[in-house]
């Protein structure tokens, strides 16, 4: 159940996005934070507050997921340079990627020229 810490996290943002729901409630684990950190500072999330080992999130409901994709799965990663980085609908969406200076959108992750393991797809 809790194998995939981040793939579970992104679950709970889809399906609580899709019922219309306004609070999430995750596993935390500094990676889950992290990507919480730069979902909200993209604006898809209004507020993190961490409960022990668990992360209450409130939803920016102005700005709901549209789509949420785990793109590299414990069996199969996928690193990329930072030429290679994706844009996700042309521009419009953004990955968040793992990498040697943290967890960056493509658009830091290509200003710094640094590339790492792709983690998810947003819009």
């Amino acid at each position: 159940m809790y194998n995939d810490t981040v793939s579970d996290f992104l679950t709970r943002l889809r399906n609580a996005s899709m019922a219309d729901k306004k609070t999430v409630t995750a596993r935390s684990n500094k990676l889950v934070e992290e990507m919480a950190a730069v979902l909200k500072s993209e604006g898809f999330i209004a507020s993190i507050d961490k409960n022990g080992t668990q992360l209450d999130i409130v939803l920016n409901t102005d700005m709901p997921f549209n789509h949420i994709k785990r793109l590299s799965k414990p069996g199969i990663r996928r690193y990329v340079k930072y030429q290679a980085i994706p844009r996700p609908k042309t521009g419009f969406g953004m990955v968040i990627l793992t990498t040697p200076k943290g967890v960056l959108t493509g658009n830091q992750a290509r200003k710094q020229k640094v590339g790492g393991e792709l983690l998810c797809e947003v819009w």
